[in-house]
């Protein structure tokens, strides 16, 4: 069966991990298949053109315990870039991120807060959490599966990092998901609690998010899709055109 050394190398994952780690046992051909198909009806459910939409975001600080709440906007192109602007009670800009595959910016200008990465995450901030939710959130390949009675598991893995996801459907078998994700990486573990109808923006759709080590908490809501971004919203906002477009 092709899913064998797949689901092996696994095993050798998990191995590494500690004892306490169980790997989940191999599906059967059948389960395979199915596995397969229910991934791939999944990742149908994301995006394929950019979107915008008005959301709700609250984050909490675990070194001080502190939270705060903003509204705004976020823009996404999948798989290439993402930018979201969230604006405090006094309307000032209360978070700036930017990022793509290859470079991301997190800025809180209230904090006198800016940071550049490139490929690689920063544990000390939540931009892990942005760009893989938001830009790739089923990218990988599929090592191994377990069926339930009204869900599936899959482990994936997608470059230096393991994804292990379960999406449940409705008892009816309806579009309605409820994705529970957990990405280790190098940096950490993130974890992640979805619920929406698709990986597209809808109204109503909420996502939590935690980070181990660092305890950083966030949670997302969708109030409404918005209408298609600008594609001057993807530009890196400190280079001379992305400057430009934002009056700066």
């Amino acid at each position: 069966m092709r899913h064998v050394p797949a689901a092996l190398s696994l095993v050798a994952f998990t191995a590494g991990c500690g004892a306490a780690r169980v790997s989940p046992p191999l599906p059967t051909e059948a389960e395979w298949l199915t596995a397969r198909a229910w991934l791939g009806e999944l990742r149908a459910t994301e995006p394929a053109k950019p979107f915008a939409a008005i959301v709700q975001v609250t984050l909490r600080e675990p070194h001080t315990g502190r939270s705060f709440s903003a509204r705004g906007a976020v823009a996404v192109d999948p798989h290439r870039a993402l930018r979201m602007i969230l604006v405090g009670p006094a309307g000032a800009t209360a978070l700036d991120i930017w990022a793509t595959p290859d470079r991301w910016r997190f800025e809180v200008p209230a904090a006198n807060i800016l940071r550049r990465g490139g490929r690689e995450d920063d544990p000390s901030v939540p931009i892990g959490f942005f760009r893989w939710w938001f830009l790739a959130p089923l990218e990988g390949r599929l090592l191994t599966s377990v069926a339930g009675r009204e869900s599936e598991r899959f482990v994936l893995r997608d470059q230096s990092a393991t994804i292990d996801l379960t999406d449940s459907r409705g008892p009816t078998g309806g579009v309605a998901h409820v994705v529970r994700a957990s990405r280790r990486a190098a940096e950490g573990i993130d974890r992640v609690a979805f619920r929406g109808a698709s990986f597209a923006a809808s109204a109503g759709d909420h996502a939590t998010y935690d980070q181990d080590p660092s305890g950083v908490h966030v949670e997302v809501s969708i109030e409404s899709p918005s209408d298609a971004p600008d594609p001057a919203a993807f530009l890196d906002p400190d280079s001379p055109e992305g400057q430009k477009a934002s009056g700066r």
